[in-house]
């Protein structure tokens, strides 16, 4: 599916802009980048800067109208004359900055955590995801610019331990021929 080949291409950019191109010492460098929950494999305490990579939002849950925001799920966004349909496909990328006895003081765990958010919106921005197709299906649409969202949280702090939750969410519309 499109779905598959969105993610593919997403985790292997990711994988690159995250720990490829990273010196070994830079302390911003991420551990992991995989499609799908960590299901402690790696152990969080081990991957230490964590990016996973989701179809929709995996922390909202299908129908449930009670949390936050309307629900990050793909919607069908216009149907063509000639019966083509155009998808808005939506995905997250979470990362975890679980920085525990490092040694790092508040001040840099939160320049850490920073710039792991950036890179990937970085990341995500410079991404051309045109020529991306399965079957009759294509990206027609790379739309990061427009539906990018992200957002921080501090979720532990001392004693030597700090843990940022990042998450990103983003928007790529696709098309698939005449279906009718």
């Amino acid at each position: 599916m499109i779905h598959d080949v969105i993610l593919n291409y997403v985790r292997d950019e990711l994988q690159d802009a995250l720990i490829d191109s990273i010196p070994t010492d830079d302390t911003a460098r991420a551990g992991i980048v995989m499609l799908g929950p960590l299901q402690g494999d790696p152990n969080p305490d081990d991957a230490r800067i964590s990016v996973t990579i989701h179809e929709n939002d995996p922390d909202r849950y299908y129908g449930d109208k009670t949390m936050g925001p309307p629900i990050w799920a793909d919607e069908v966004s216009y149907i063509e004359c000639g019966g083509s349909i155009t998808w808005k496909r939506r995905f997250t990328v979470k990362a975890r900055c679980l920085l525990v006895a490092t040694q790092e003081d508040l001040t840099s765990t939160r320049e850490i955590a920073s710039t792991v958010r950036s890179r990937i919106e970085t990341a995500l921005l410079g991404m051309s995801l045109s020529g991306l197709a399965y079957e009759d299906e294509y990206v027609s649409k790379p739309s990061f610019n427009q539906h990018l969202r992200g957002e921080m949280v501090q979720a532990g702090g001392p004693p030597d331990a700090y843990d940022y939750h990042i998450k990103i969410l983003f928007e790529v519309e696709t098309t698939r021929g005449v279906t009718l």
